[in-house]
């Protein structure tokens, strides 16, 4: 992915390979930094994968938003992938719907 693409950001990767000047850093290490923060920070394990977990909670917090943008900004070239896996119901938003109902009234003709 290039400067066209993420133009923000420059040409440069978001995170570059420590060990192979002009490429991205591979999966793995990036797997193998995240469980090792998370050992650091004593935090437990998330349920599914490592890095899913934290793009589940990215795209859940931000459901308020536009889905186009959340995709956009997340990575995802849809927004089905975003609202099928990733976007969770949640007990705020879930209080949210029920009390935030407006009430219907016929058309006076």
């Amino acid at each position: 992915m290039g400067a066209r693409e993420r133009p923000g950001i420059g040409a440069a990767f978001l995170f570059p390979s420590p060990a192979k000047a002009g490429e991205p850093v591979r999966y793995e290490l990036a797997r193998a930094w995240l469980l090792e923060a998370e050992r650091i920070a004593g935090v437990p394990k998330h349920d599914g994968s490592s890095w899913h977990a934290y793009r589940r909670g990215w795209a859940t917090s931000r459901k308020h938003l536009p889905d186009v943008d959340v995709a956009a900004a997340g990575g995802w070239k849809s927004t089905e992938t975003l609202r099928r896996c990733y976007q969770q119901p949640d007990p705020a938003t879930i209080l949210a719907v029920v009390l935030g109902g407006v009430e219907l009234r016929e058309q006076q003709a």
